[in-house]
């Protein structure tokens, strides 16, 4: 019997990240809201948006566990929605809050961040990461 060759044949495909949420100042994005929910049994939702030239906006959201600088490591239920008005920030936040009243849970906490008088990008960023790391030692704190 001969020896069995065991490389794949094809090279694997990087996975794309559907939680990233890459922002091009070149094409005239910038970031918008930022959210983060919890229940009061523990699960915590994060949802990021940016603004498109167009006036619309993309949004991402997911369940997740944070770490204590706010970086999630755990991710389930990931939903990412493409080119839509801005008032769909809001309906998400009420559909995330409806997931977890149907789930059993009550909401324990919601904070948004609002990121669209920022004067630019740098500036965005720095906010974003600062209020995550806040927001995050606020939720692993054990809920009420």
């Amino acid at each position: 019997m001969g020896e069995v060759n065991t490389a794949p044949e094809v090279a694997a495909k990087a996975v794309e990240d559907l939680t990233a949420m890459e922002v091009d100042p070149e094409k005239g994005e910038r970031l918008f809201k930022a959210a983060i929910i919890q229940s009061n049994k523990g699960a915590t939702y994060r949802m990021l948006s940016k603004s498109l030239k167009t006036g619309k906006i993309d949004l991402v959201h997911y369940g997740c566990d944070l770490d204590e600088d706010g970086k999630p490591t755990t991710k389930w239920s990931i939903r990412r929605i493409l080119e839509q008005v801005p008032e769909r920030f809001d309906k998400e936040i009420a559909a995330i809050q409806k997931t977890i009243k149907d789930g059993g849970e009550e909401v324990q906490g919601l904070r948004v961040h609002d990121m669209t008088g920022m004067p630019d990008l740098v500036a965005q960023g720095k906010s974003l990461e600062e209020w995550t790391k806040k927001m995050a030692q606020e939720v692993r704190k054990k809920p009420s």
